[in-house]
């Protein structure tokens, strides 16, 4: 009876030492299911990241997992750089929490870090829903009005965000003449002093708001397309100079491709960092989805959202190209704004 019991209690150490079955890991669909995602938002309430997102919002749940709800909140704050620290820093890491990025933040590591509380490399991005090429205008010039012209004499334009600052790096790479008039605060107003002759144009401006937001500006040949930024010409305007093929040298040109890379990847997504893999491969898949979805396409072409996208690898490659930029270049595409 003794060896029995002595036997028994042998058996019983043994069991405990086995290894326990490992429980099956929590699926993504199982995770998602109930759940909400928060999309942080650096821009104002009504602005264009905003109606972008919100549009997703409507759509996306449809395409990842377990079908969770989507939910937007602005946070804005330093030109978008009150959100995207937080989203690295203090964001749940699981996978219910993204933000949108606004462009300008993407190069605002090497062009102005002041308040950059994050490592652009360690996000887990996801998509960009679109491209955003630009175009410098001028109202009512005449169609003979070219890039000599431009070099030769100033052309008074208005600024506000973006639209004060890209003129500057083409004043400064290109050896044009734009004189930036300040103090708009919105492209809704540059656009009426514009239309009312107190500026003469625009330096930079969105391509896509054109057609969408003023067909008759092109119908009427009441602006004059002076240059226009990207990597190739677009079709419609096969006939306006691209910014690369201006630059004065090509140390010139890589201080271009500084400030205007962000404009490849205008509207990208991101997760913190510590996000699990699979959770990140989900939602990089739902986004493709969304965007060929024929219900979100039909909603961004009612709200007058451009789509035109680009993959979480082709963010990488971008910020490793950026990366990649010589010290001197960096300095110098500083000193185009120093301010």
């Amino acid at each position: 009876m003794k060896a029995t019991r002595t036997k028994l209690a042998a058996l019983i150490a043994l069991a405990a030492l086995a290894p326990r079955p490992v429980p099956a890991q929590q699926s993504v669909a199982d995770f998602y299911k109930g759940k909400t995602i928060t999309i942080i938002n650096g821009g104002t309430p009504g602005g264009g990241y905003d109606v972008d997102a919100r549009v997703l919002a409507r759509h996306l749940g449809r395409h990842i997992p377990g079908a969770p709800t989507l939910v937007v909140q602005n946070i804005p704050g330093a030109r978008g750089l009150t959100s995207v620290n937080r989203l690295y820093a203090t964001a749940p890491r699981d996978g219910t929490f993204m933000g949108v990025v606004l462009r300008g933040l993407v190069t605002a590591p090497w062009l102005n870090p002041q308040g950059v509380q994050f490592d652009i490399a360690k996000f887990n991005w996801l998509f960009s829903t679109a491209a955003e090429p630009g175009v410098a205008i001028g109202w009512g010039l005449p169609a003979t009005y070219s890039i000599d012209d431009l070099r030769k004499n100033e052309l008074v334009i208005g600024g506000s965000g973006d639209s004060s600052i890209i003129p500057r790096v083409f004043n400064y790479t290109t050896g044009t003449r734009f004189r930036m008039v300040t103090g708009y605060p919105g492209t809704s107003e540059l656009v009426l002093a514009m239309e009312r002759g107190e500026i003469q144009g625009i330096g930079y401006y969105s391509w896509s708001n054109i057609p969408a937001k003023n067909p008759e500006w092109i119908t009427q040949e009441k602006i004059r397309v002076i240059l226009q930024t990207g990597d190739r010409r677009l079709p419609e305007l096969k006939d306006v100079p691209l910014v690369s093929e201006l630059a004065i040298n090509a140390e010139k040109r890589q201080v271009q491709d500084m400030w205007l890379a962000p404009l490849e990847i205008a509207r990208p997504y991101a997760m913190p960092p510590g996000v699990p893999a699979e959770r990140v491969a989900a939602l990089r898949q739902a986004f493709a989805e969304t965007l060929k979805d024929a219900a979100f396409q039909e909603d961004a072409r009612k709200a007058g959202m451009l789509v035109d996208p680009r993959t979480a690898e082709e963010i990488e490659a971008l910020l490793a190209r950026l990366s990649a930029t010589p010290k001197e270049v960096v300095e110098d595409a500083r000193r185009a704004v120093p301010e």
